[in-house]
Parts: structure tokens; C-alpha cells; sequence
């Protein structure tokens, strides 16, 4: 299916699957349908995009460093932490995420925290 998404000119498919009729029964985990994600970009040569219980950078960053997604999508973290990206990258030393002006205090404290914790 992804081949024939690619012929007729799609440029990257979001792996989701499942939950569409009553009767599925689908086995949720960490990262559980990145598979699908990595046999689409690997088998059918198309750029894709990994979703499914991805709640850290971390993780984030080895499916895209191990070639198994070219993107990440995630939703429940957000919506449980709206600052999550913010404080995923303090928490990982990545500077170059522009904070809010009025977030700017609690950033420099975050990441001292961060510090001390490691």
C-alpha cells in the first residue's frame, strides 16, 4: 500500500494503526507501532512517521538516529505537559529552543535543576 502512496506522489506516511473498528484489539506498549513505521521506510523506501506511546526525546531520537522513522509524532505528552518540548530540551542541554520571554527564570532554574540531577 505505502509503494502505491509513493507512485501516486505521497511524500511521507504517517504510521498509525488500528482502533478503526470495535472488534480490534490492539497491544499497546512503548513505542508500539514504531515497527510499522520502520518496515514502511525500510521496505517500501518511503519517508515516515513513527506515533504510538513515544513519550521521550530519547526516544524520539534513537527511532530517528537508528533510521527506523524520519519523523516523531506525539500527542499525549503534550497534552498532559503543554511545555513538554521545553522541558525535554533543557533536560537534554539543547539551547537553541526559544522560551517565552516570562518563561525565562523557570528555564535557568530547570536546567540547573537538570545539572544537579546528573
Amino acid at each position: 500500500m505505502a509503494r502505491l502512496f509513493k507512485e501516486a506522489g505521497a511524500d511521507m506516511i504517517d504510521c498509525s494503526s488500528g482502533e478503526v473498528t470495535p472488534d480490534q484489539k490492539p497491544v499497546y506498549g512503548r513505542m508500539f507501532q514504531t515497527p510499522f513505521a520502520d518496515r514502511v521506510r525500510n521496505e517500501a523506501g518511503v519517508p515516515t512517521i513513527a506515533v504510538g506511546a513515544i513519550t521521550e526525546a530519547d526516544q524520539v531520537n534513537g527511532i530517528i538516529a537508528s533510521g527506523r522513522a524520519d519523523l516523531c509524532a506525539l500527542s499525549r505528552p503534550h497534552l498532559a505537559d503543554p511545555a513538554w518540548v521545553l522541558r525535554e530540551t533543557a533536560q537534554l542541554g539543547f539551547r537553541r529552543v526559544e522560551w517565552p520571554r516570562q518563561y525565562l527564570f523557570a528555564k535557568d532554574q530547570l536546567e540547573r535543576s537538570f545539572k544537579r540531577a546528573a
